[in-house]
């Protein structure tokens, strides 16, 4: 019984111990392991473009009891590119899980974009001299427009603010015939090709389907419209 007493003792002195650190591993350490991880996560998904990563909080450092010290850095969710970013760090001691230490960092990546120069409205057509390029803060999509010959020619359906980088989905073919319009109507039937003149019933732009109504059979149609003089049914 007296033995047990003072094992008991002795753990309870050995409690009130400081405990022994071996090592403190600094804030600055941890916040780089984080910016590793970024860093591997954006090269993963392919991105190259040139970037800015910055961190919102700095951590404080951290002393660690005496054993094989090991840290590493994961990302629970994918890399978002217009807000923060969560990164963890673990730190294990002889294998097993010590502290984990939270960041939240923010992710900046810029390319250089064809960007409006003024405010571009709907339904009015865009040319080239409605854009220059620019670098600018990107928000992760592939559908940037480089090239002012990609759009030239179409028409908003969005309105699009001066200095605004310009996705091509922002674009649609301009209206191309409206309804009471002739247009001369193209049909292809098995080889042969015929035309006759036709009315436009419905609003239409180039690509789309519209009903036209033949003037001499006054047949109505379901055309694919060419250009603004012409639609083709395939029969």
């Amino acid at each position: 019984m007296k033995n047990l007493f003072l094992l008991a003792t002795l753990i309870f002195v050995m409690s009130l111990t400081p405990r022994a650190f071996a090592y403190t591993v600094s804030g600055a350490e941890l916040q780089a392991i984080a910016m590793e991880a970024l860093e591997n996560a954006l090269a993963e998904r392919g991105e190259y473009r040139r970037h800015e990563i910055s961190f919102t909080q700095y951590p404080m450092d951290i002393k660690l009891p005496e054993g094989v010290i090991d840290i590493k850095a994961e990302l629970p969710t994918a890399i978002n590119y217009t807000s923060l970013t969560p990164v963890r760090t673990i730190i294990f001691v002889n294998g097993r899980s010590y502290r984990t230490v939270s960041f939240t960092a923010s992710v900046r990546v810029y390319d250089m974009l064809l960007v409006a120069n003024h405010d571009l409205r709907i339904e009015v057509p865009v040319t080239a001299s409605d854009f220059h390029l620019a670098e600018v803060r990107i928000d992760g999509r592939n559908e940037y427009v480089r090239d002012a010959k990609e759009v030239e020619g179409l028409v908003p359906h969005r309105f699009v603010r001066a200095g605004s980088p310009v996705s091509l989905s922002y674009f649609q073919q301009p209206v191309a015939v409206n309804p009471s319009q002739r247009v001369t109507i193209i049909v292809n039937y098995r080889g042969i090709r015929a035309t006759a003149t036709g009315i436009v019933l419905t609003r239409g732009r180039v690509g789309s389907i519209v009903k036209v109504k033949n003037e001499s059979s006054e047949k109505i149609l379901s055309a694919k419209v060419i250009d603004s003089h012409t639609v083709e049914v395939k029969l």
